[in-house]
């Protein structure tokens, strides 16, 4: 169970940290306010060719591979339930990394997602 939970931290590290990646460079590309099919291309092309969005995708596939790791080894029932602590830590990323603002009301339904997980992190017994 503990190699389980350090992977499953692990992918949910890539995760929030791949999401960061790819926000700051959706970030500096500007808004897509164009659903048209060609100006919809030339932003997924501008996207894909930003540097900080390809880190985000790779740092996805990392925690895609974690996350193969974690369902090889753990009941679902348990991993997904888990899998949102990723709550927390993109909650923390986004302040540091991106200063997006954490109101009480945002905190406190972060607190009940946090609570679920440790209430389910203690329910599986694995290998």
């Amino acid at each position: 169970m503990i190699a389980t939970t350090c992977i499953l931290v692990l992918s949910v590290i890539c995760s929030a940290y791949g999401n960061v990646l790819t926000r700051r460079g959706l970030t500096e590309l500007g808004p897509l306010e164009d659903f048209r099919p060609v100006p919809l291309l030339r932003y997924g092309w501008a996207a894909v060719r930003n540097p900080r969005v390809l880190g985000g995708i790779a740092v996805n596939f990392g925690q895609f591979l974690a996350w193969l790791v974690v369902l090889s080894w753990a009941e679902l029932s348990w991993a997904l339930p888990m899998n949102a602590l990723e709550y927390l830590v993109v909650a923390f990323l986004g302040w540091k990394l991106l200063g997006e603002r954490l109101d009480p009301r945002r905190l406190a339904g972060i607190g009940l997602v946090s609570a679920g997980v440790l209430l389910t992190m203690f329910s599986w017994r694995g290998p």
